[in-house]
């Protein structure tokens, strides 16, 4: 820029001593001439030299005044671009670079092939640290973590703030073992930063190198361990390896395919009968959810209802179940109910559950209960209380799925309105040959007695299991031993099928033959 200043004034010197030469030598005479004016070629010509050099010295020292003026005009400029250059390339909240100066680095090292190890990291759970503690504690501890990390890097490491809750580290050197316990150090010394009353930061971070076989882009390779980091409970730090890229492509192929199964009713709802220990009949059915692809495969639900819930598509496909289900009960007779299973946070939307009881008022004459399970319940109870008092107020009972596999207890429950619980299978299949699962049960059906509370035993699969559970007075049951899941359709064949019933009754019938425990007691 100086340069280009120097020689515009040389150019500007050089055009007057030009111009003052032109009319010095020519153009005052022709002019003069033309006016009429007198013209003394004798004087002209002995001034000419010092008027071309006097005019010229004169242009010189009027640009000098403008020259300093606009040189100080344009340092200011050029020191606000580069502040303006480091503030577009710097990170507002924590100081750090962001992810403009971030991408230029990359593509920098990239494009000179320059050796690197990236580390992306980032905070587990930091929309709940939001939501429970404010924006305002969420800010404190993103400024906290930024800087543990600047003082935790190393000359020739940089840190970058990339994303909301996202950092990375860029170490200029393929190491990618020092990379791994560097960032074991920093998850460590993350605990230090609380998120809460009672609360710690936890991270993950994953780790790969510009070195690293069987990947293209460091970034992407970075990014897949991070998600492998998130997915893996026990650790979180993960390096990059080829086959994570094949896992999350066939992660990704089975996202698609999920998404287009619920959109295309392929997840459909398989029915359970719900079974009185007292009387032998069926009081209902649950609702359970069974992929059925192309090929006439059946998925099990573990495999694909992760993946609804973390495409956020669970609301959607709970509406389909429910409806498909109910379009089975028009036929049923009075008195049976449909279970459904839900979770904690859908119990916690009005929208999601007005629209299921709006889908009731289509059913048959049935009853809907929502069931959620025991582990999550208990860190929403003020809320679940509410949700489960509206829902009782539109006809829809809400039961406890899965207990004792939480650390809820009965008093707690009793107090959000909930008065049906299922005791989870893991204790039931237990029962007649494990001494400690039949104390649990036994003292839990006691209590549950004493309280009202009706209590459902889920994975009854042998007549000795039904016949413990009936002698102690539990209410209902739900196994194999009754009906694995069946197709919505098949249920009313089921209720109307005399060898379903006569199997049921020869169940019922065999609680009253002699207990193996009390002949063994006589004995």
């Amino acid at each position: 820029m100086r340069l280009k200043l120097f020689w515009l004034a040389m150019l500007n010197i050089a055009t007057i001593f030009l111009l003052s030469t032109l009319w010095e030598y020519g153009l005052e005479a022709h002019l003069a001439h033309l006016l009429g004016l007198s013209y003394n070629l004798d004087f002209e010509t002995s001034e000419r030299l010092r008027f071309i050099l006097t005019s010229t010295a004169f242009a010189g020292l009027a640009m000098v005044i403008p020259a300093l003026l606009i040189a100080g005009l344009i340092r200011k400029m050029l020191l606000a671009e580069k502040n303006a250059l480091r503030l577009a390339g710097t990170d507002a909240l924590t100081g750090v670079l962001n992810r403009r100066s971030f991408n230029a680095h990359i593509a920098a090292l990239d494009a000179c092939g320059m050796p690197y190890t990236l580390t992306l990291l980032n905070i587990d759970d930091f929309k709940t640290i939001n939501d429970l503690n404010g924006h305002r504690q969420g800010d404190t501890i993103l400024v906290a973590l930024a800087s543990m990390l600047t003082a935790s890097a190393g000359t020739e490491s940089q840190v970058f703030r990339i994303g909301g809750d996202e950092f990375a580290l860029v170490m200029a050197a393929s190491q990618a073992e020092q990379a791994l316990l560097e960032a074991g150090r920093i998850c460590e010394h993350a605990s230090s930063i609380r998120t809460g009353p009672h609360t710690v930061m936890h991270l993950s971070a994953g780790i790969a190198s510009s070195d690293c076989p069987g990947q293209e882009d460091v970034v992407r390779a970075a990014d897949l361990a991070l998600c492998e980091a998130k997915r893996n409970k026990e650790a979180c730090l993960a390096r990059f390896t080829p086959d994570m890229a094949l896992r999350f492509l066939q992660r990704e192929k089975l996202e698609h395919e999920v998404a287009a199964a619920v959109s295309g009713h392929a997840i459909v709802p398989f029915l359970q009968p719900l079974v009185s220990l007292r009387t032998g009949n069926i009081t209902g059915f649950e609702i359970l959810a069974r992929w059925i692809t192309a090929s006439g495969q059946t998925v099990a639900p573990a495999q694909f209802l992760p993946v609804v819930e973390r495409l956020g598509l669970m609301d959607s496909l709970t509406v389909a179940l429910l409806q498909d289900a109910v379009s089975a009960t028009r036929a049923w007779p009075a008195g049976l109910g449909l279970s459904l299973n839900i979770t904690p946070e859908q119990l916690l939307r009005p929208a999601l559950t007005n629209c299921l009881s709006a889908i009731m008022q289509q059913a048959g004459p049935v009853m809907l209960e929502l069931e959620i399970t025991e582990q999550n319940v208990m860190a929403i109870s003020d809320d679940a209380r509410q949700a489960i008092r509206r829902l009782r107020e539109e006809g829809i009972g809400v039961v406890l799925d899965d207990f004792g596999t939480g650390y809820s207890n009965l008093s707690v429950l009793l107090g959000l309105g909930i008065t049906k619980i299922k005791i989870d299978q893991s204790f039931i299949a237990g029962i007649v040959t494990g001494s400690e699962q039949r104390k649990v049960v036994e003292t839990l059906l006691t209590l549950c007695q004493e309280l009202n509370v009706i209590i459902t035993a889920e994975g009854i699969e042998d007549v000795s299991t039904l016949r413990w559970l009936r002698k102690r007075g539990c209410d209902y049951g739900q196994g194999y031993l009754f009906s694995r899941p069946i197709p919505a359709e098949q249920a009313t064949l089921l209720l109307a099928s005399a060898d379903a019933e006569g199997f049921i009754q020869e169940a019922a019938v065999s609680v009253i033959e002699p207990d193996p425990e009390a002949q063994l007691a006589q004995r």
